[in-house]
């Protein structure tokens, strides 16, 4: 099977010391499992939408199994000239868009954005990740909220401003490859197809 992982710096794993990400501790010894972290520092979701087809398309010419994954919202989130990056309007635009077009070609899974230690740029991002969580529900495209249960735990935030106030270490990464991990959807996405 491959796997296809689009999003921001939190896909790519920044701030990991080990430089695994959750993504990466995610798949590891899955030997069945080809993954291609498409992950890109300060992405917003306009960004990925509009190069994720085009980064798809060499990696579906197989007659393996595909799945994609998108994991995207933060960075639409933060502030650029005191306006927030993208609207929710135009992030849940370019989400249908994206998720749409991608359950065409194989099955597709959402996860939520996770939260920062700045505390705008976490309630943007709690709102977007709630509008998310609905326009998948619409989709019916499997939706995972790791949002709540990171912030709540507080090891992300104590990471991250140990860092750079956005990205945590390798264990906030653990905890969220554990939550994606244990999730139903994520286990029925990734079955043998």
């Amino acid at each position: 099977m491959r796997l296809l992982a689009f999003g921001d710096s939190f896909v790519a794993g920044v701030g990991d010391p080990d430089h695994l990400g959750w993504v990466t501790r995610l798949v590891a010894g899955r030997q069945d499992l080809t993954l291609y972290n498409l992950g890109v520092r300060r992405e917003t979701s306009a960004l990925i939408a509009t190069r994720w087809r085009r980064e798809a398309e060499p990696r579906l010419a197989t007659d393996e199994a595909v799945r994609i994954v998108f994991s995207f919202g933060t960075n639409d989130c933060t502030l650029e000239n005191g306006a927030a990056r993208v609207a929710v309007a135009q992030s849940l635009l370019h989400a249908r868009a994206m998720l749409t077009e991608a359950a065409q070609i194989c099955p597709v899974l959402m996860v939520g954005p996770p939260p920062t230690a700045d505390e705008g740029v976490a309630a943007r991002a709690e709102v977007l990740n709630e509008h998310l969580k609905a326009l998948c529900a619409r989709l019916q495209v499997p939706f995972i909220d790791v949002f709540r249960p990171l912030a709540a735990d507080g090891l992300w935030r104590r990471e991250a401003l140990a860092y750079d106030g956005a990205h945590p270490g390798a264990a906030g990464y653990q905890r969220m490859a554990d939550l994606v991990a244990a999730h139903p959807a994520w286990r029925s996405f990734v079955a043998a197809g």
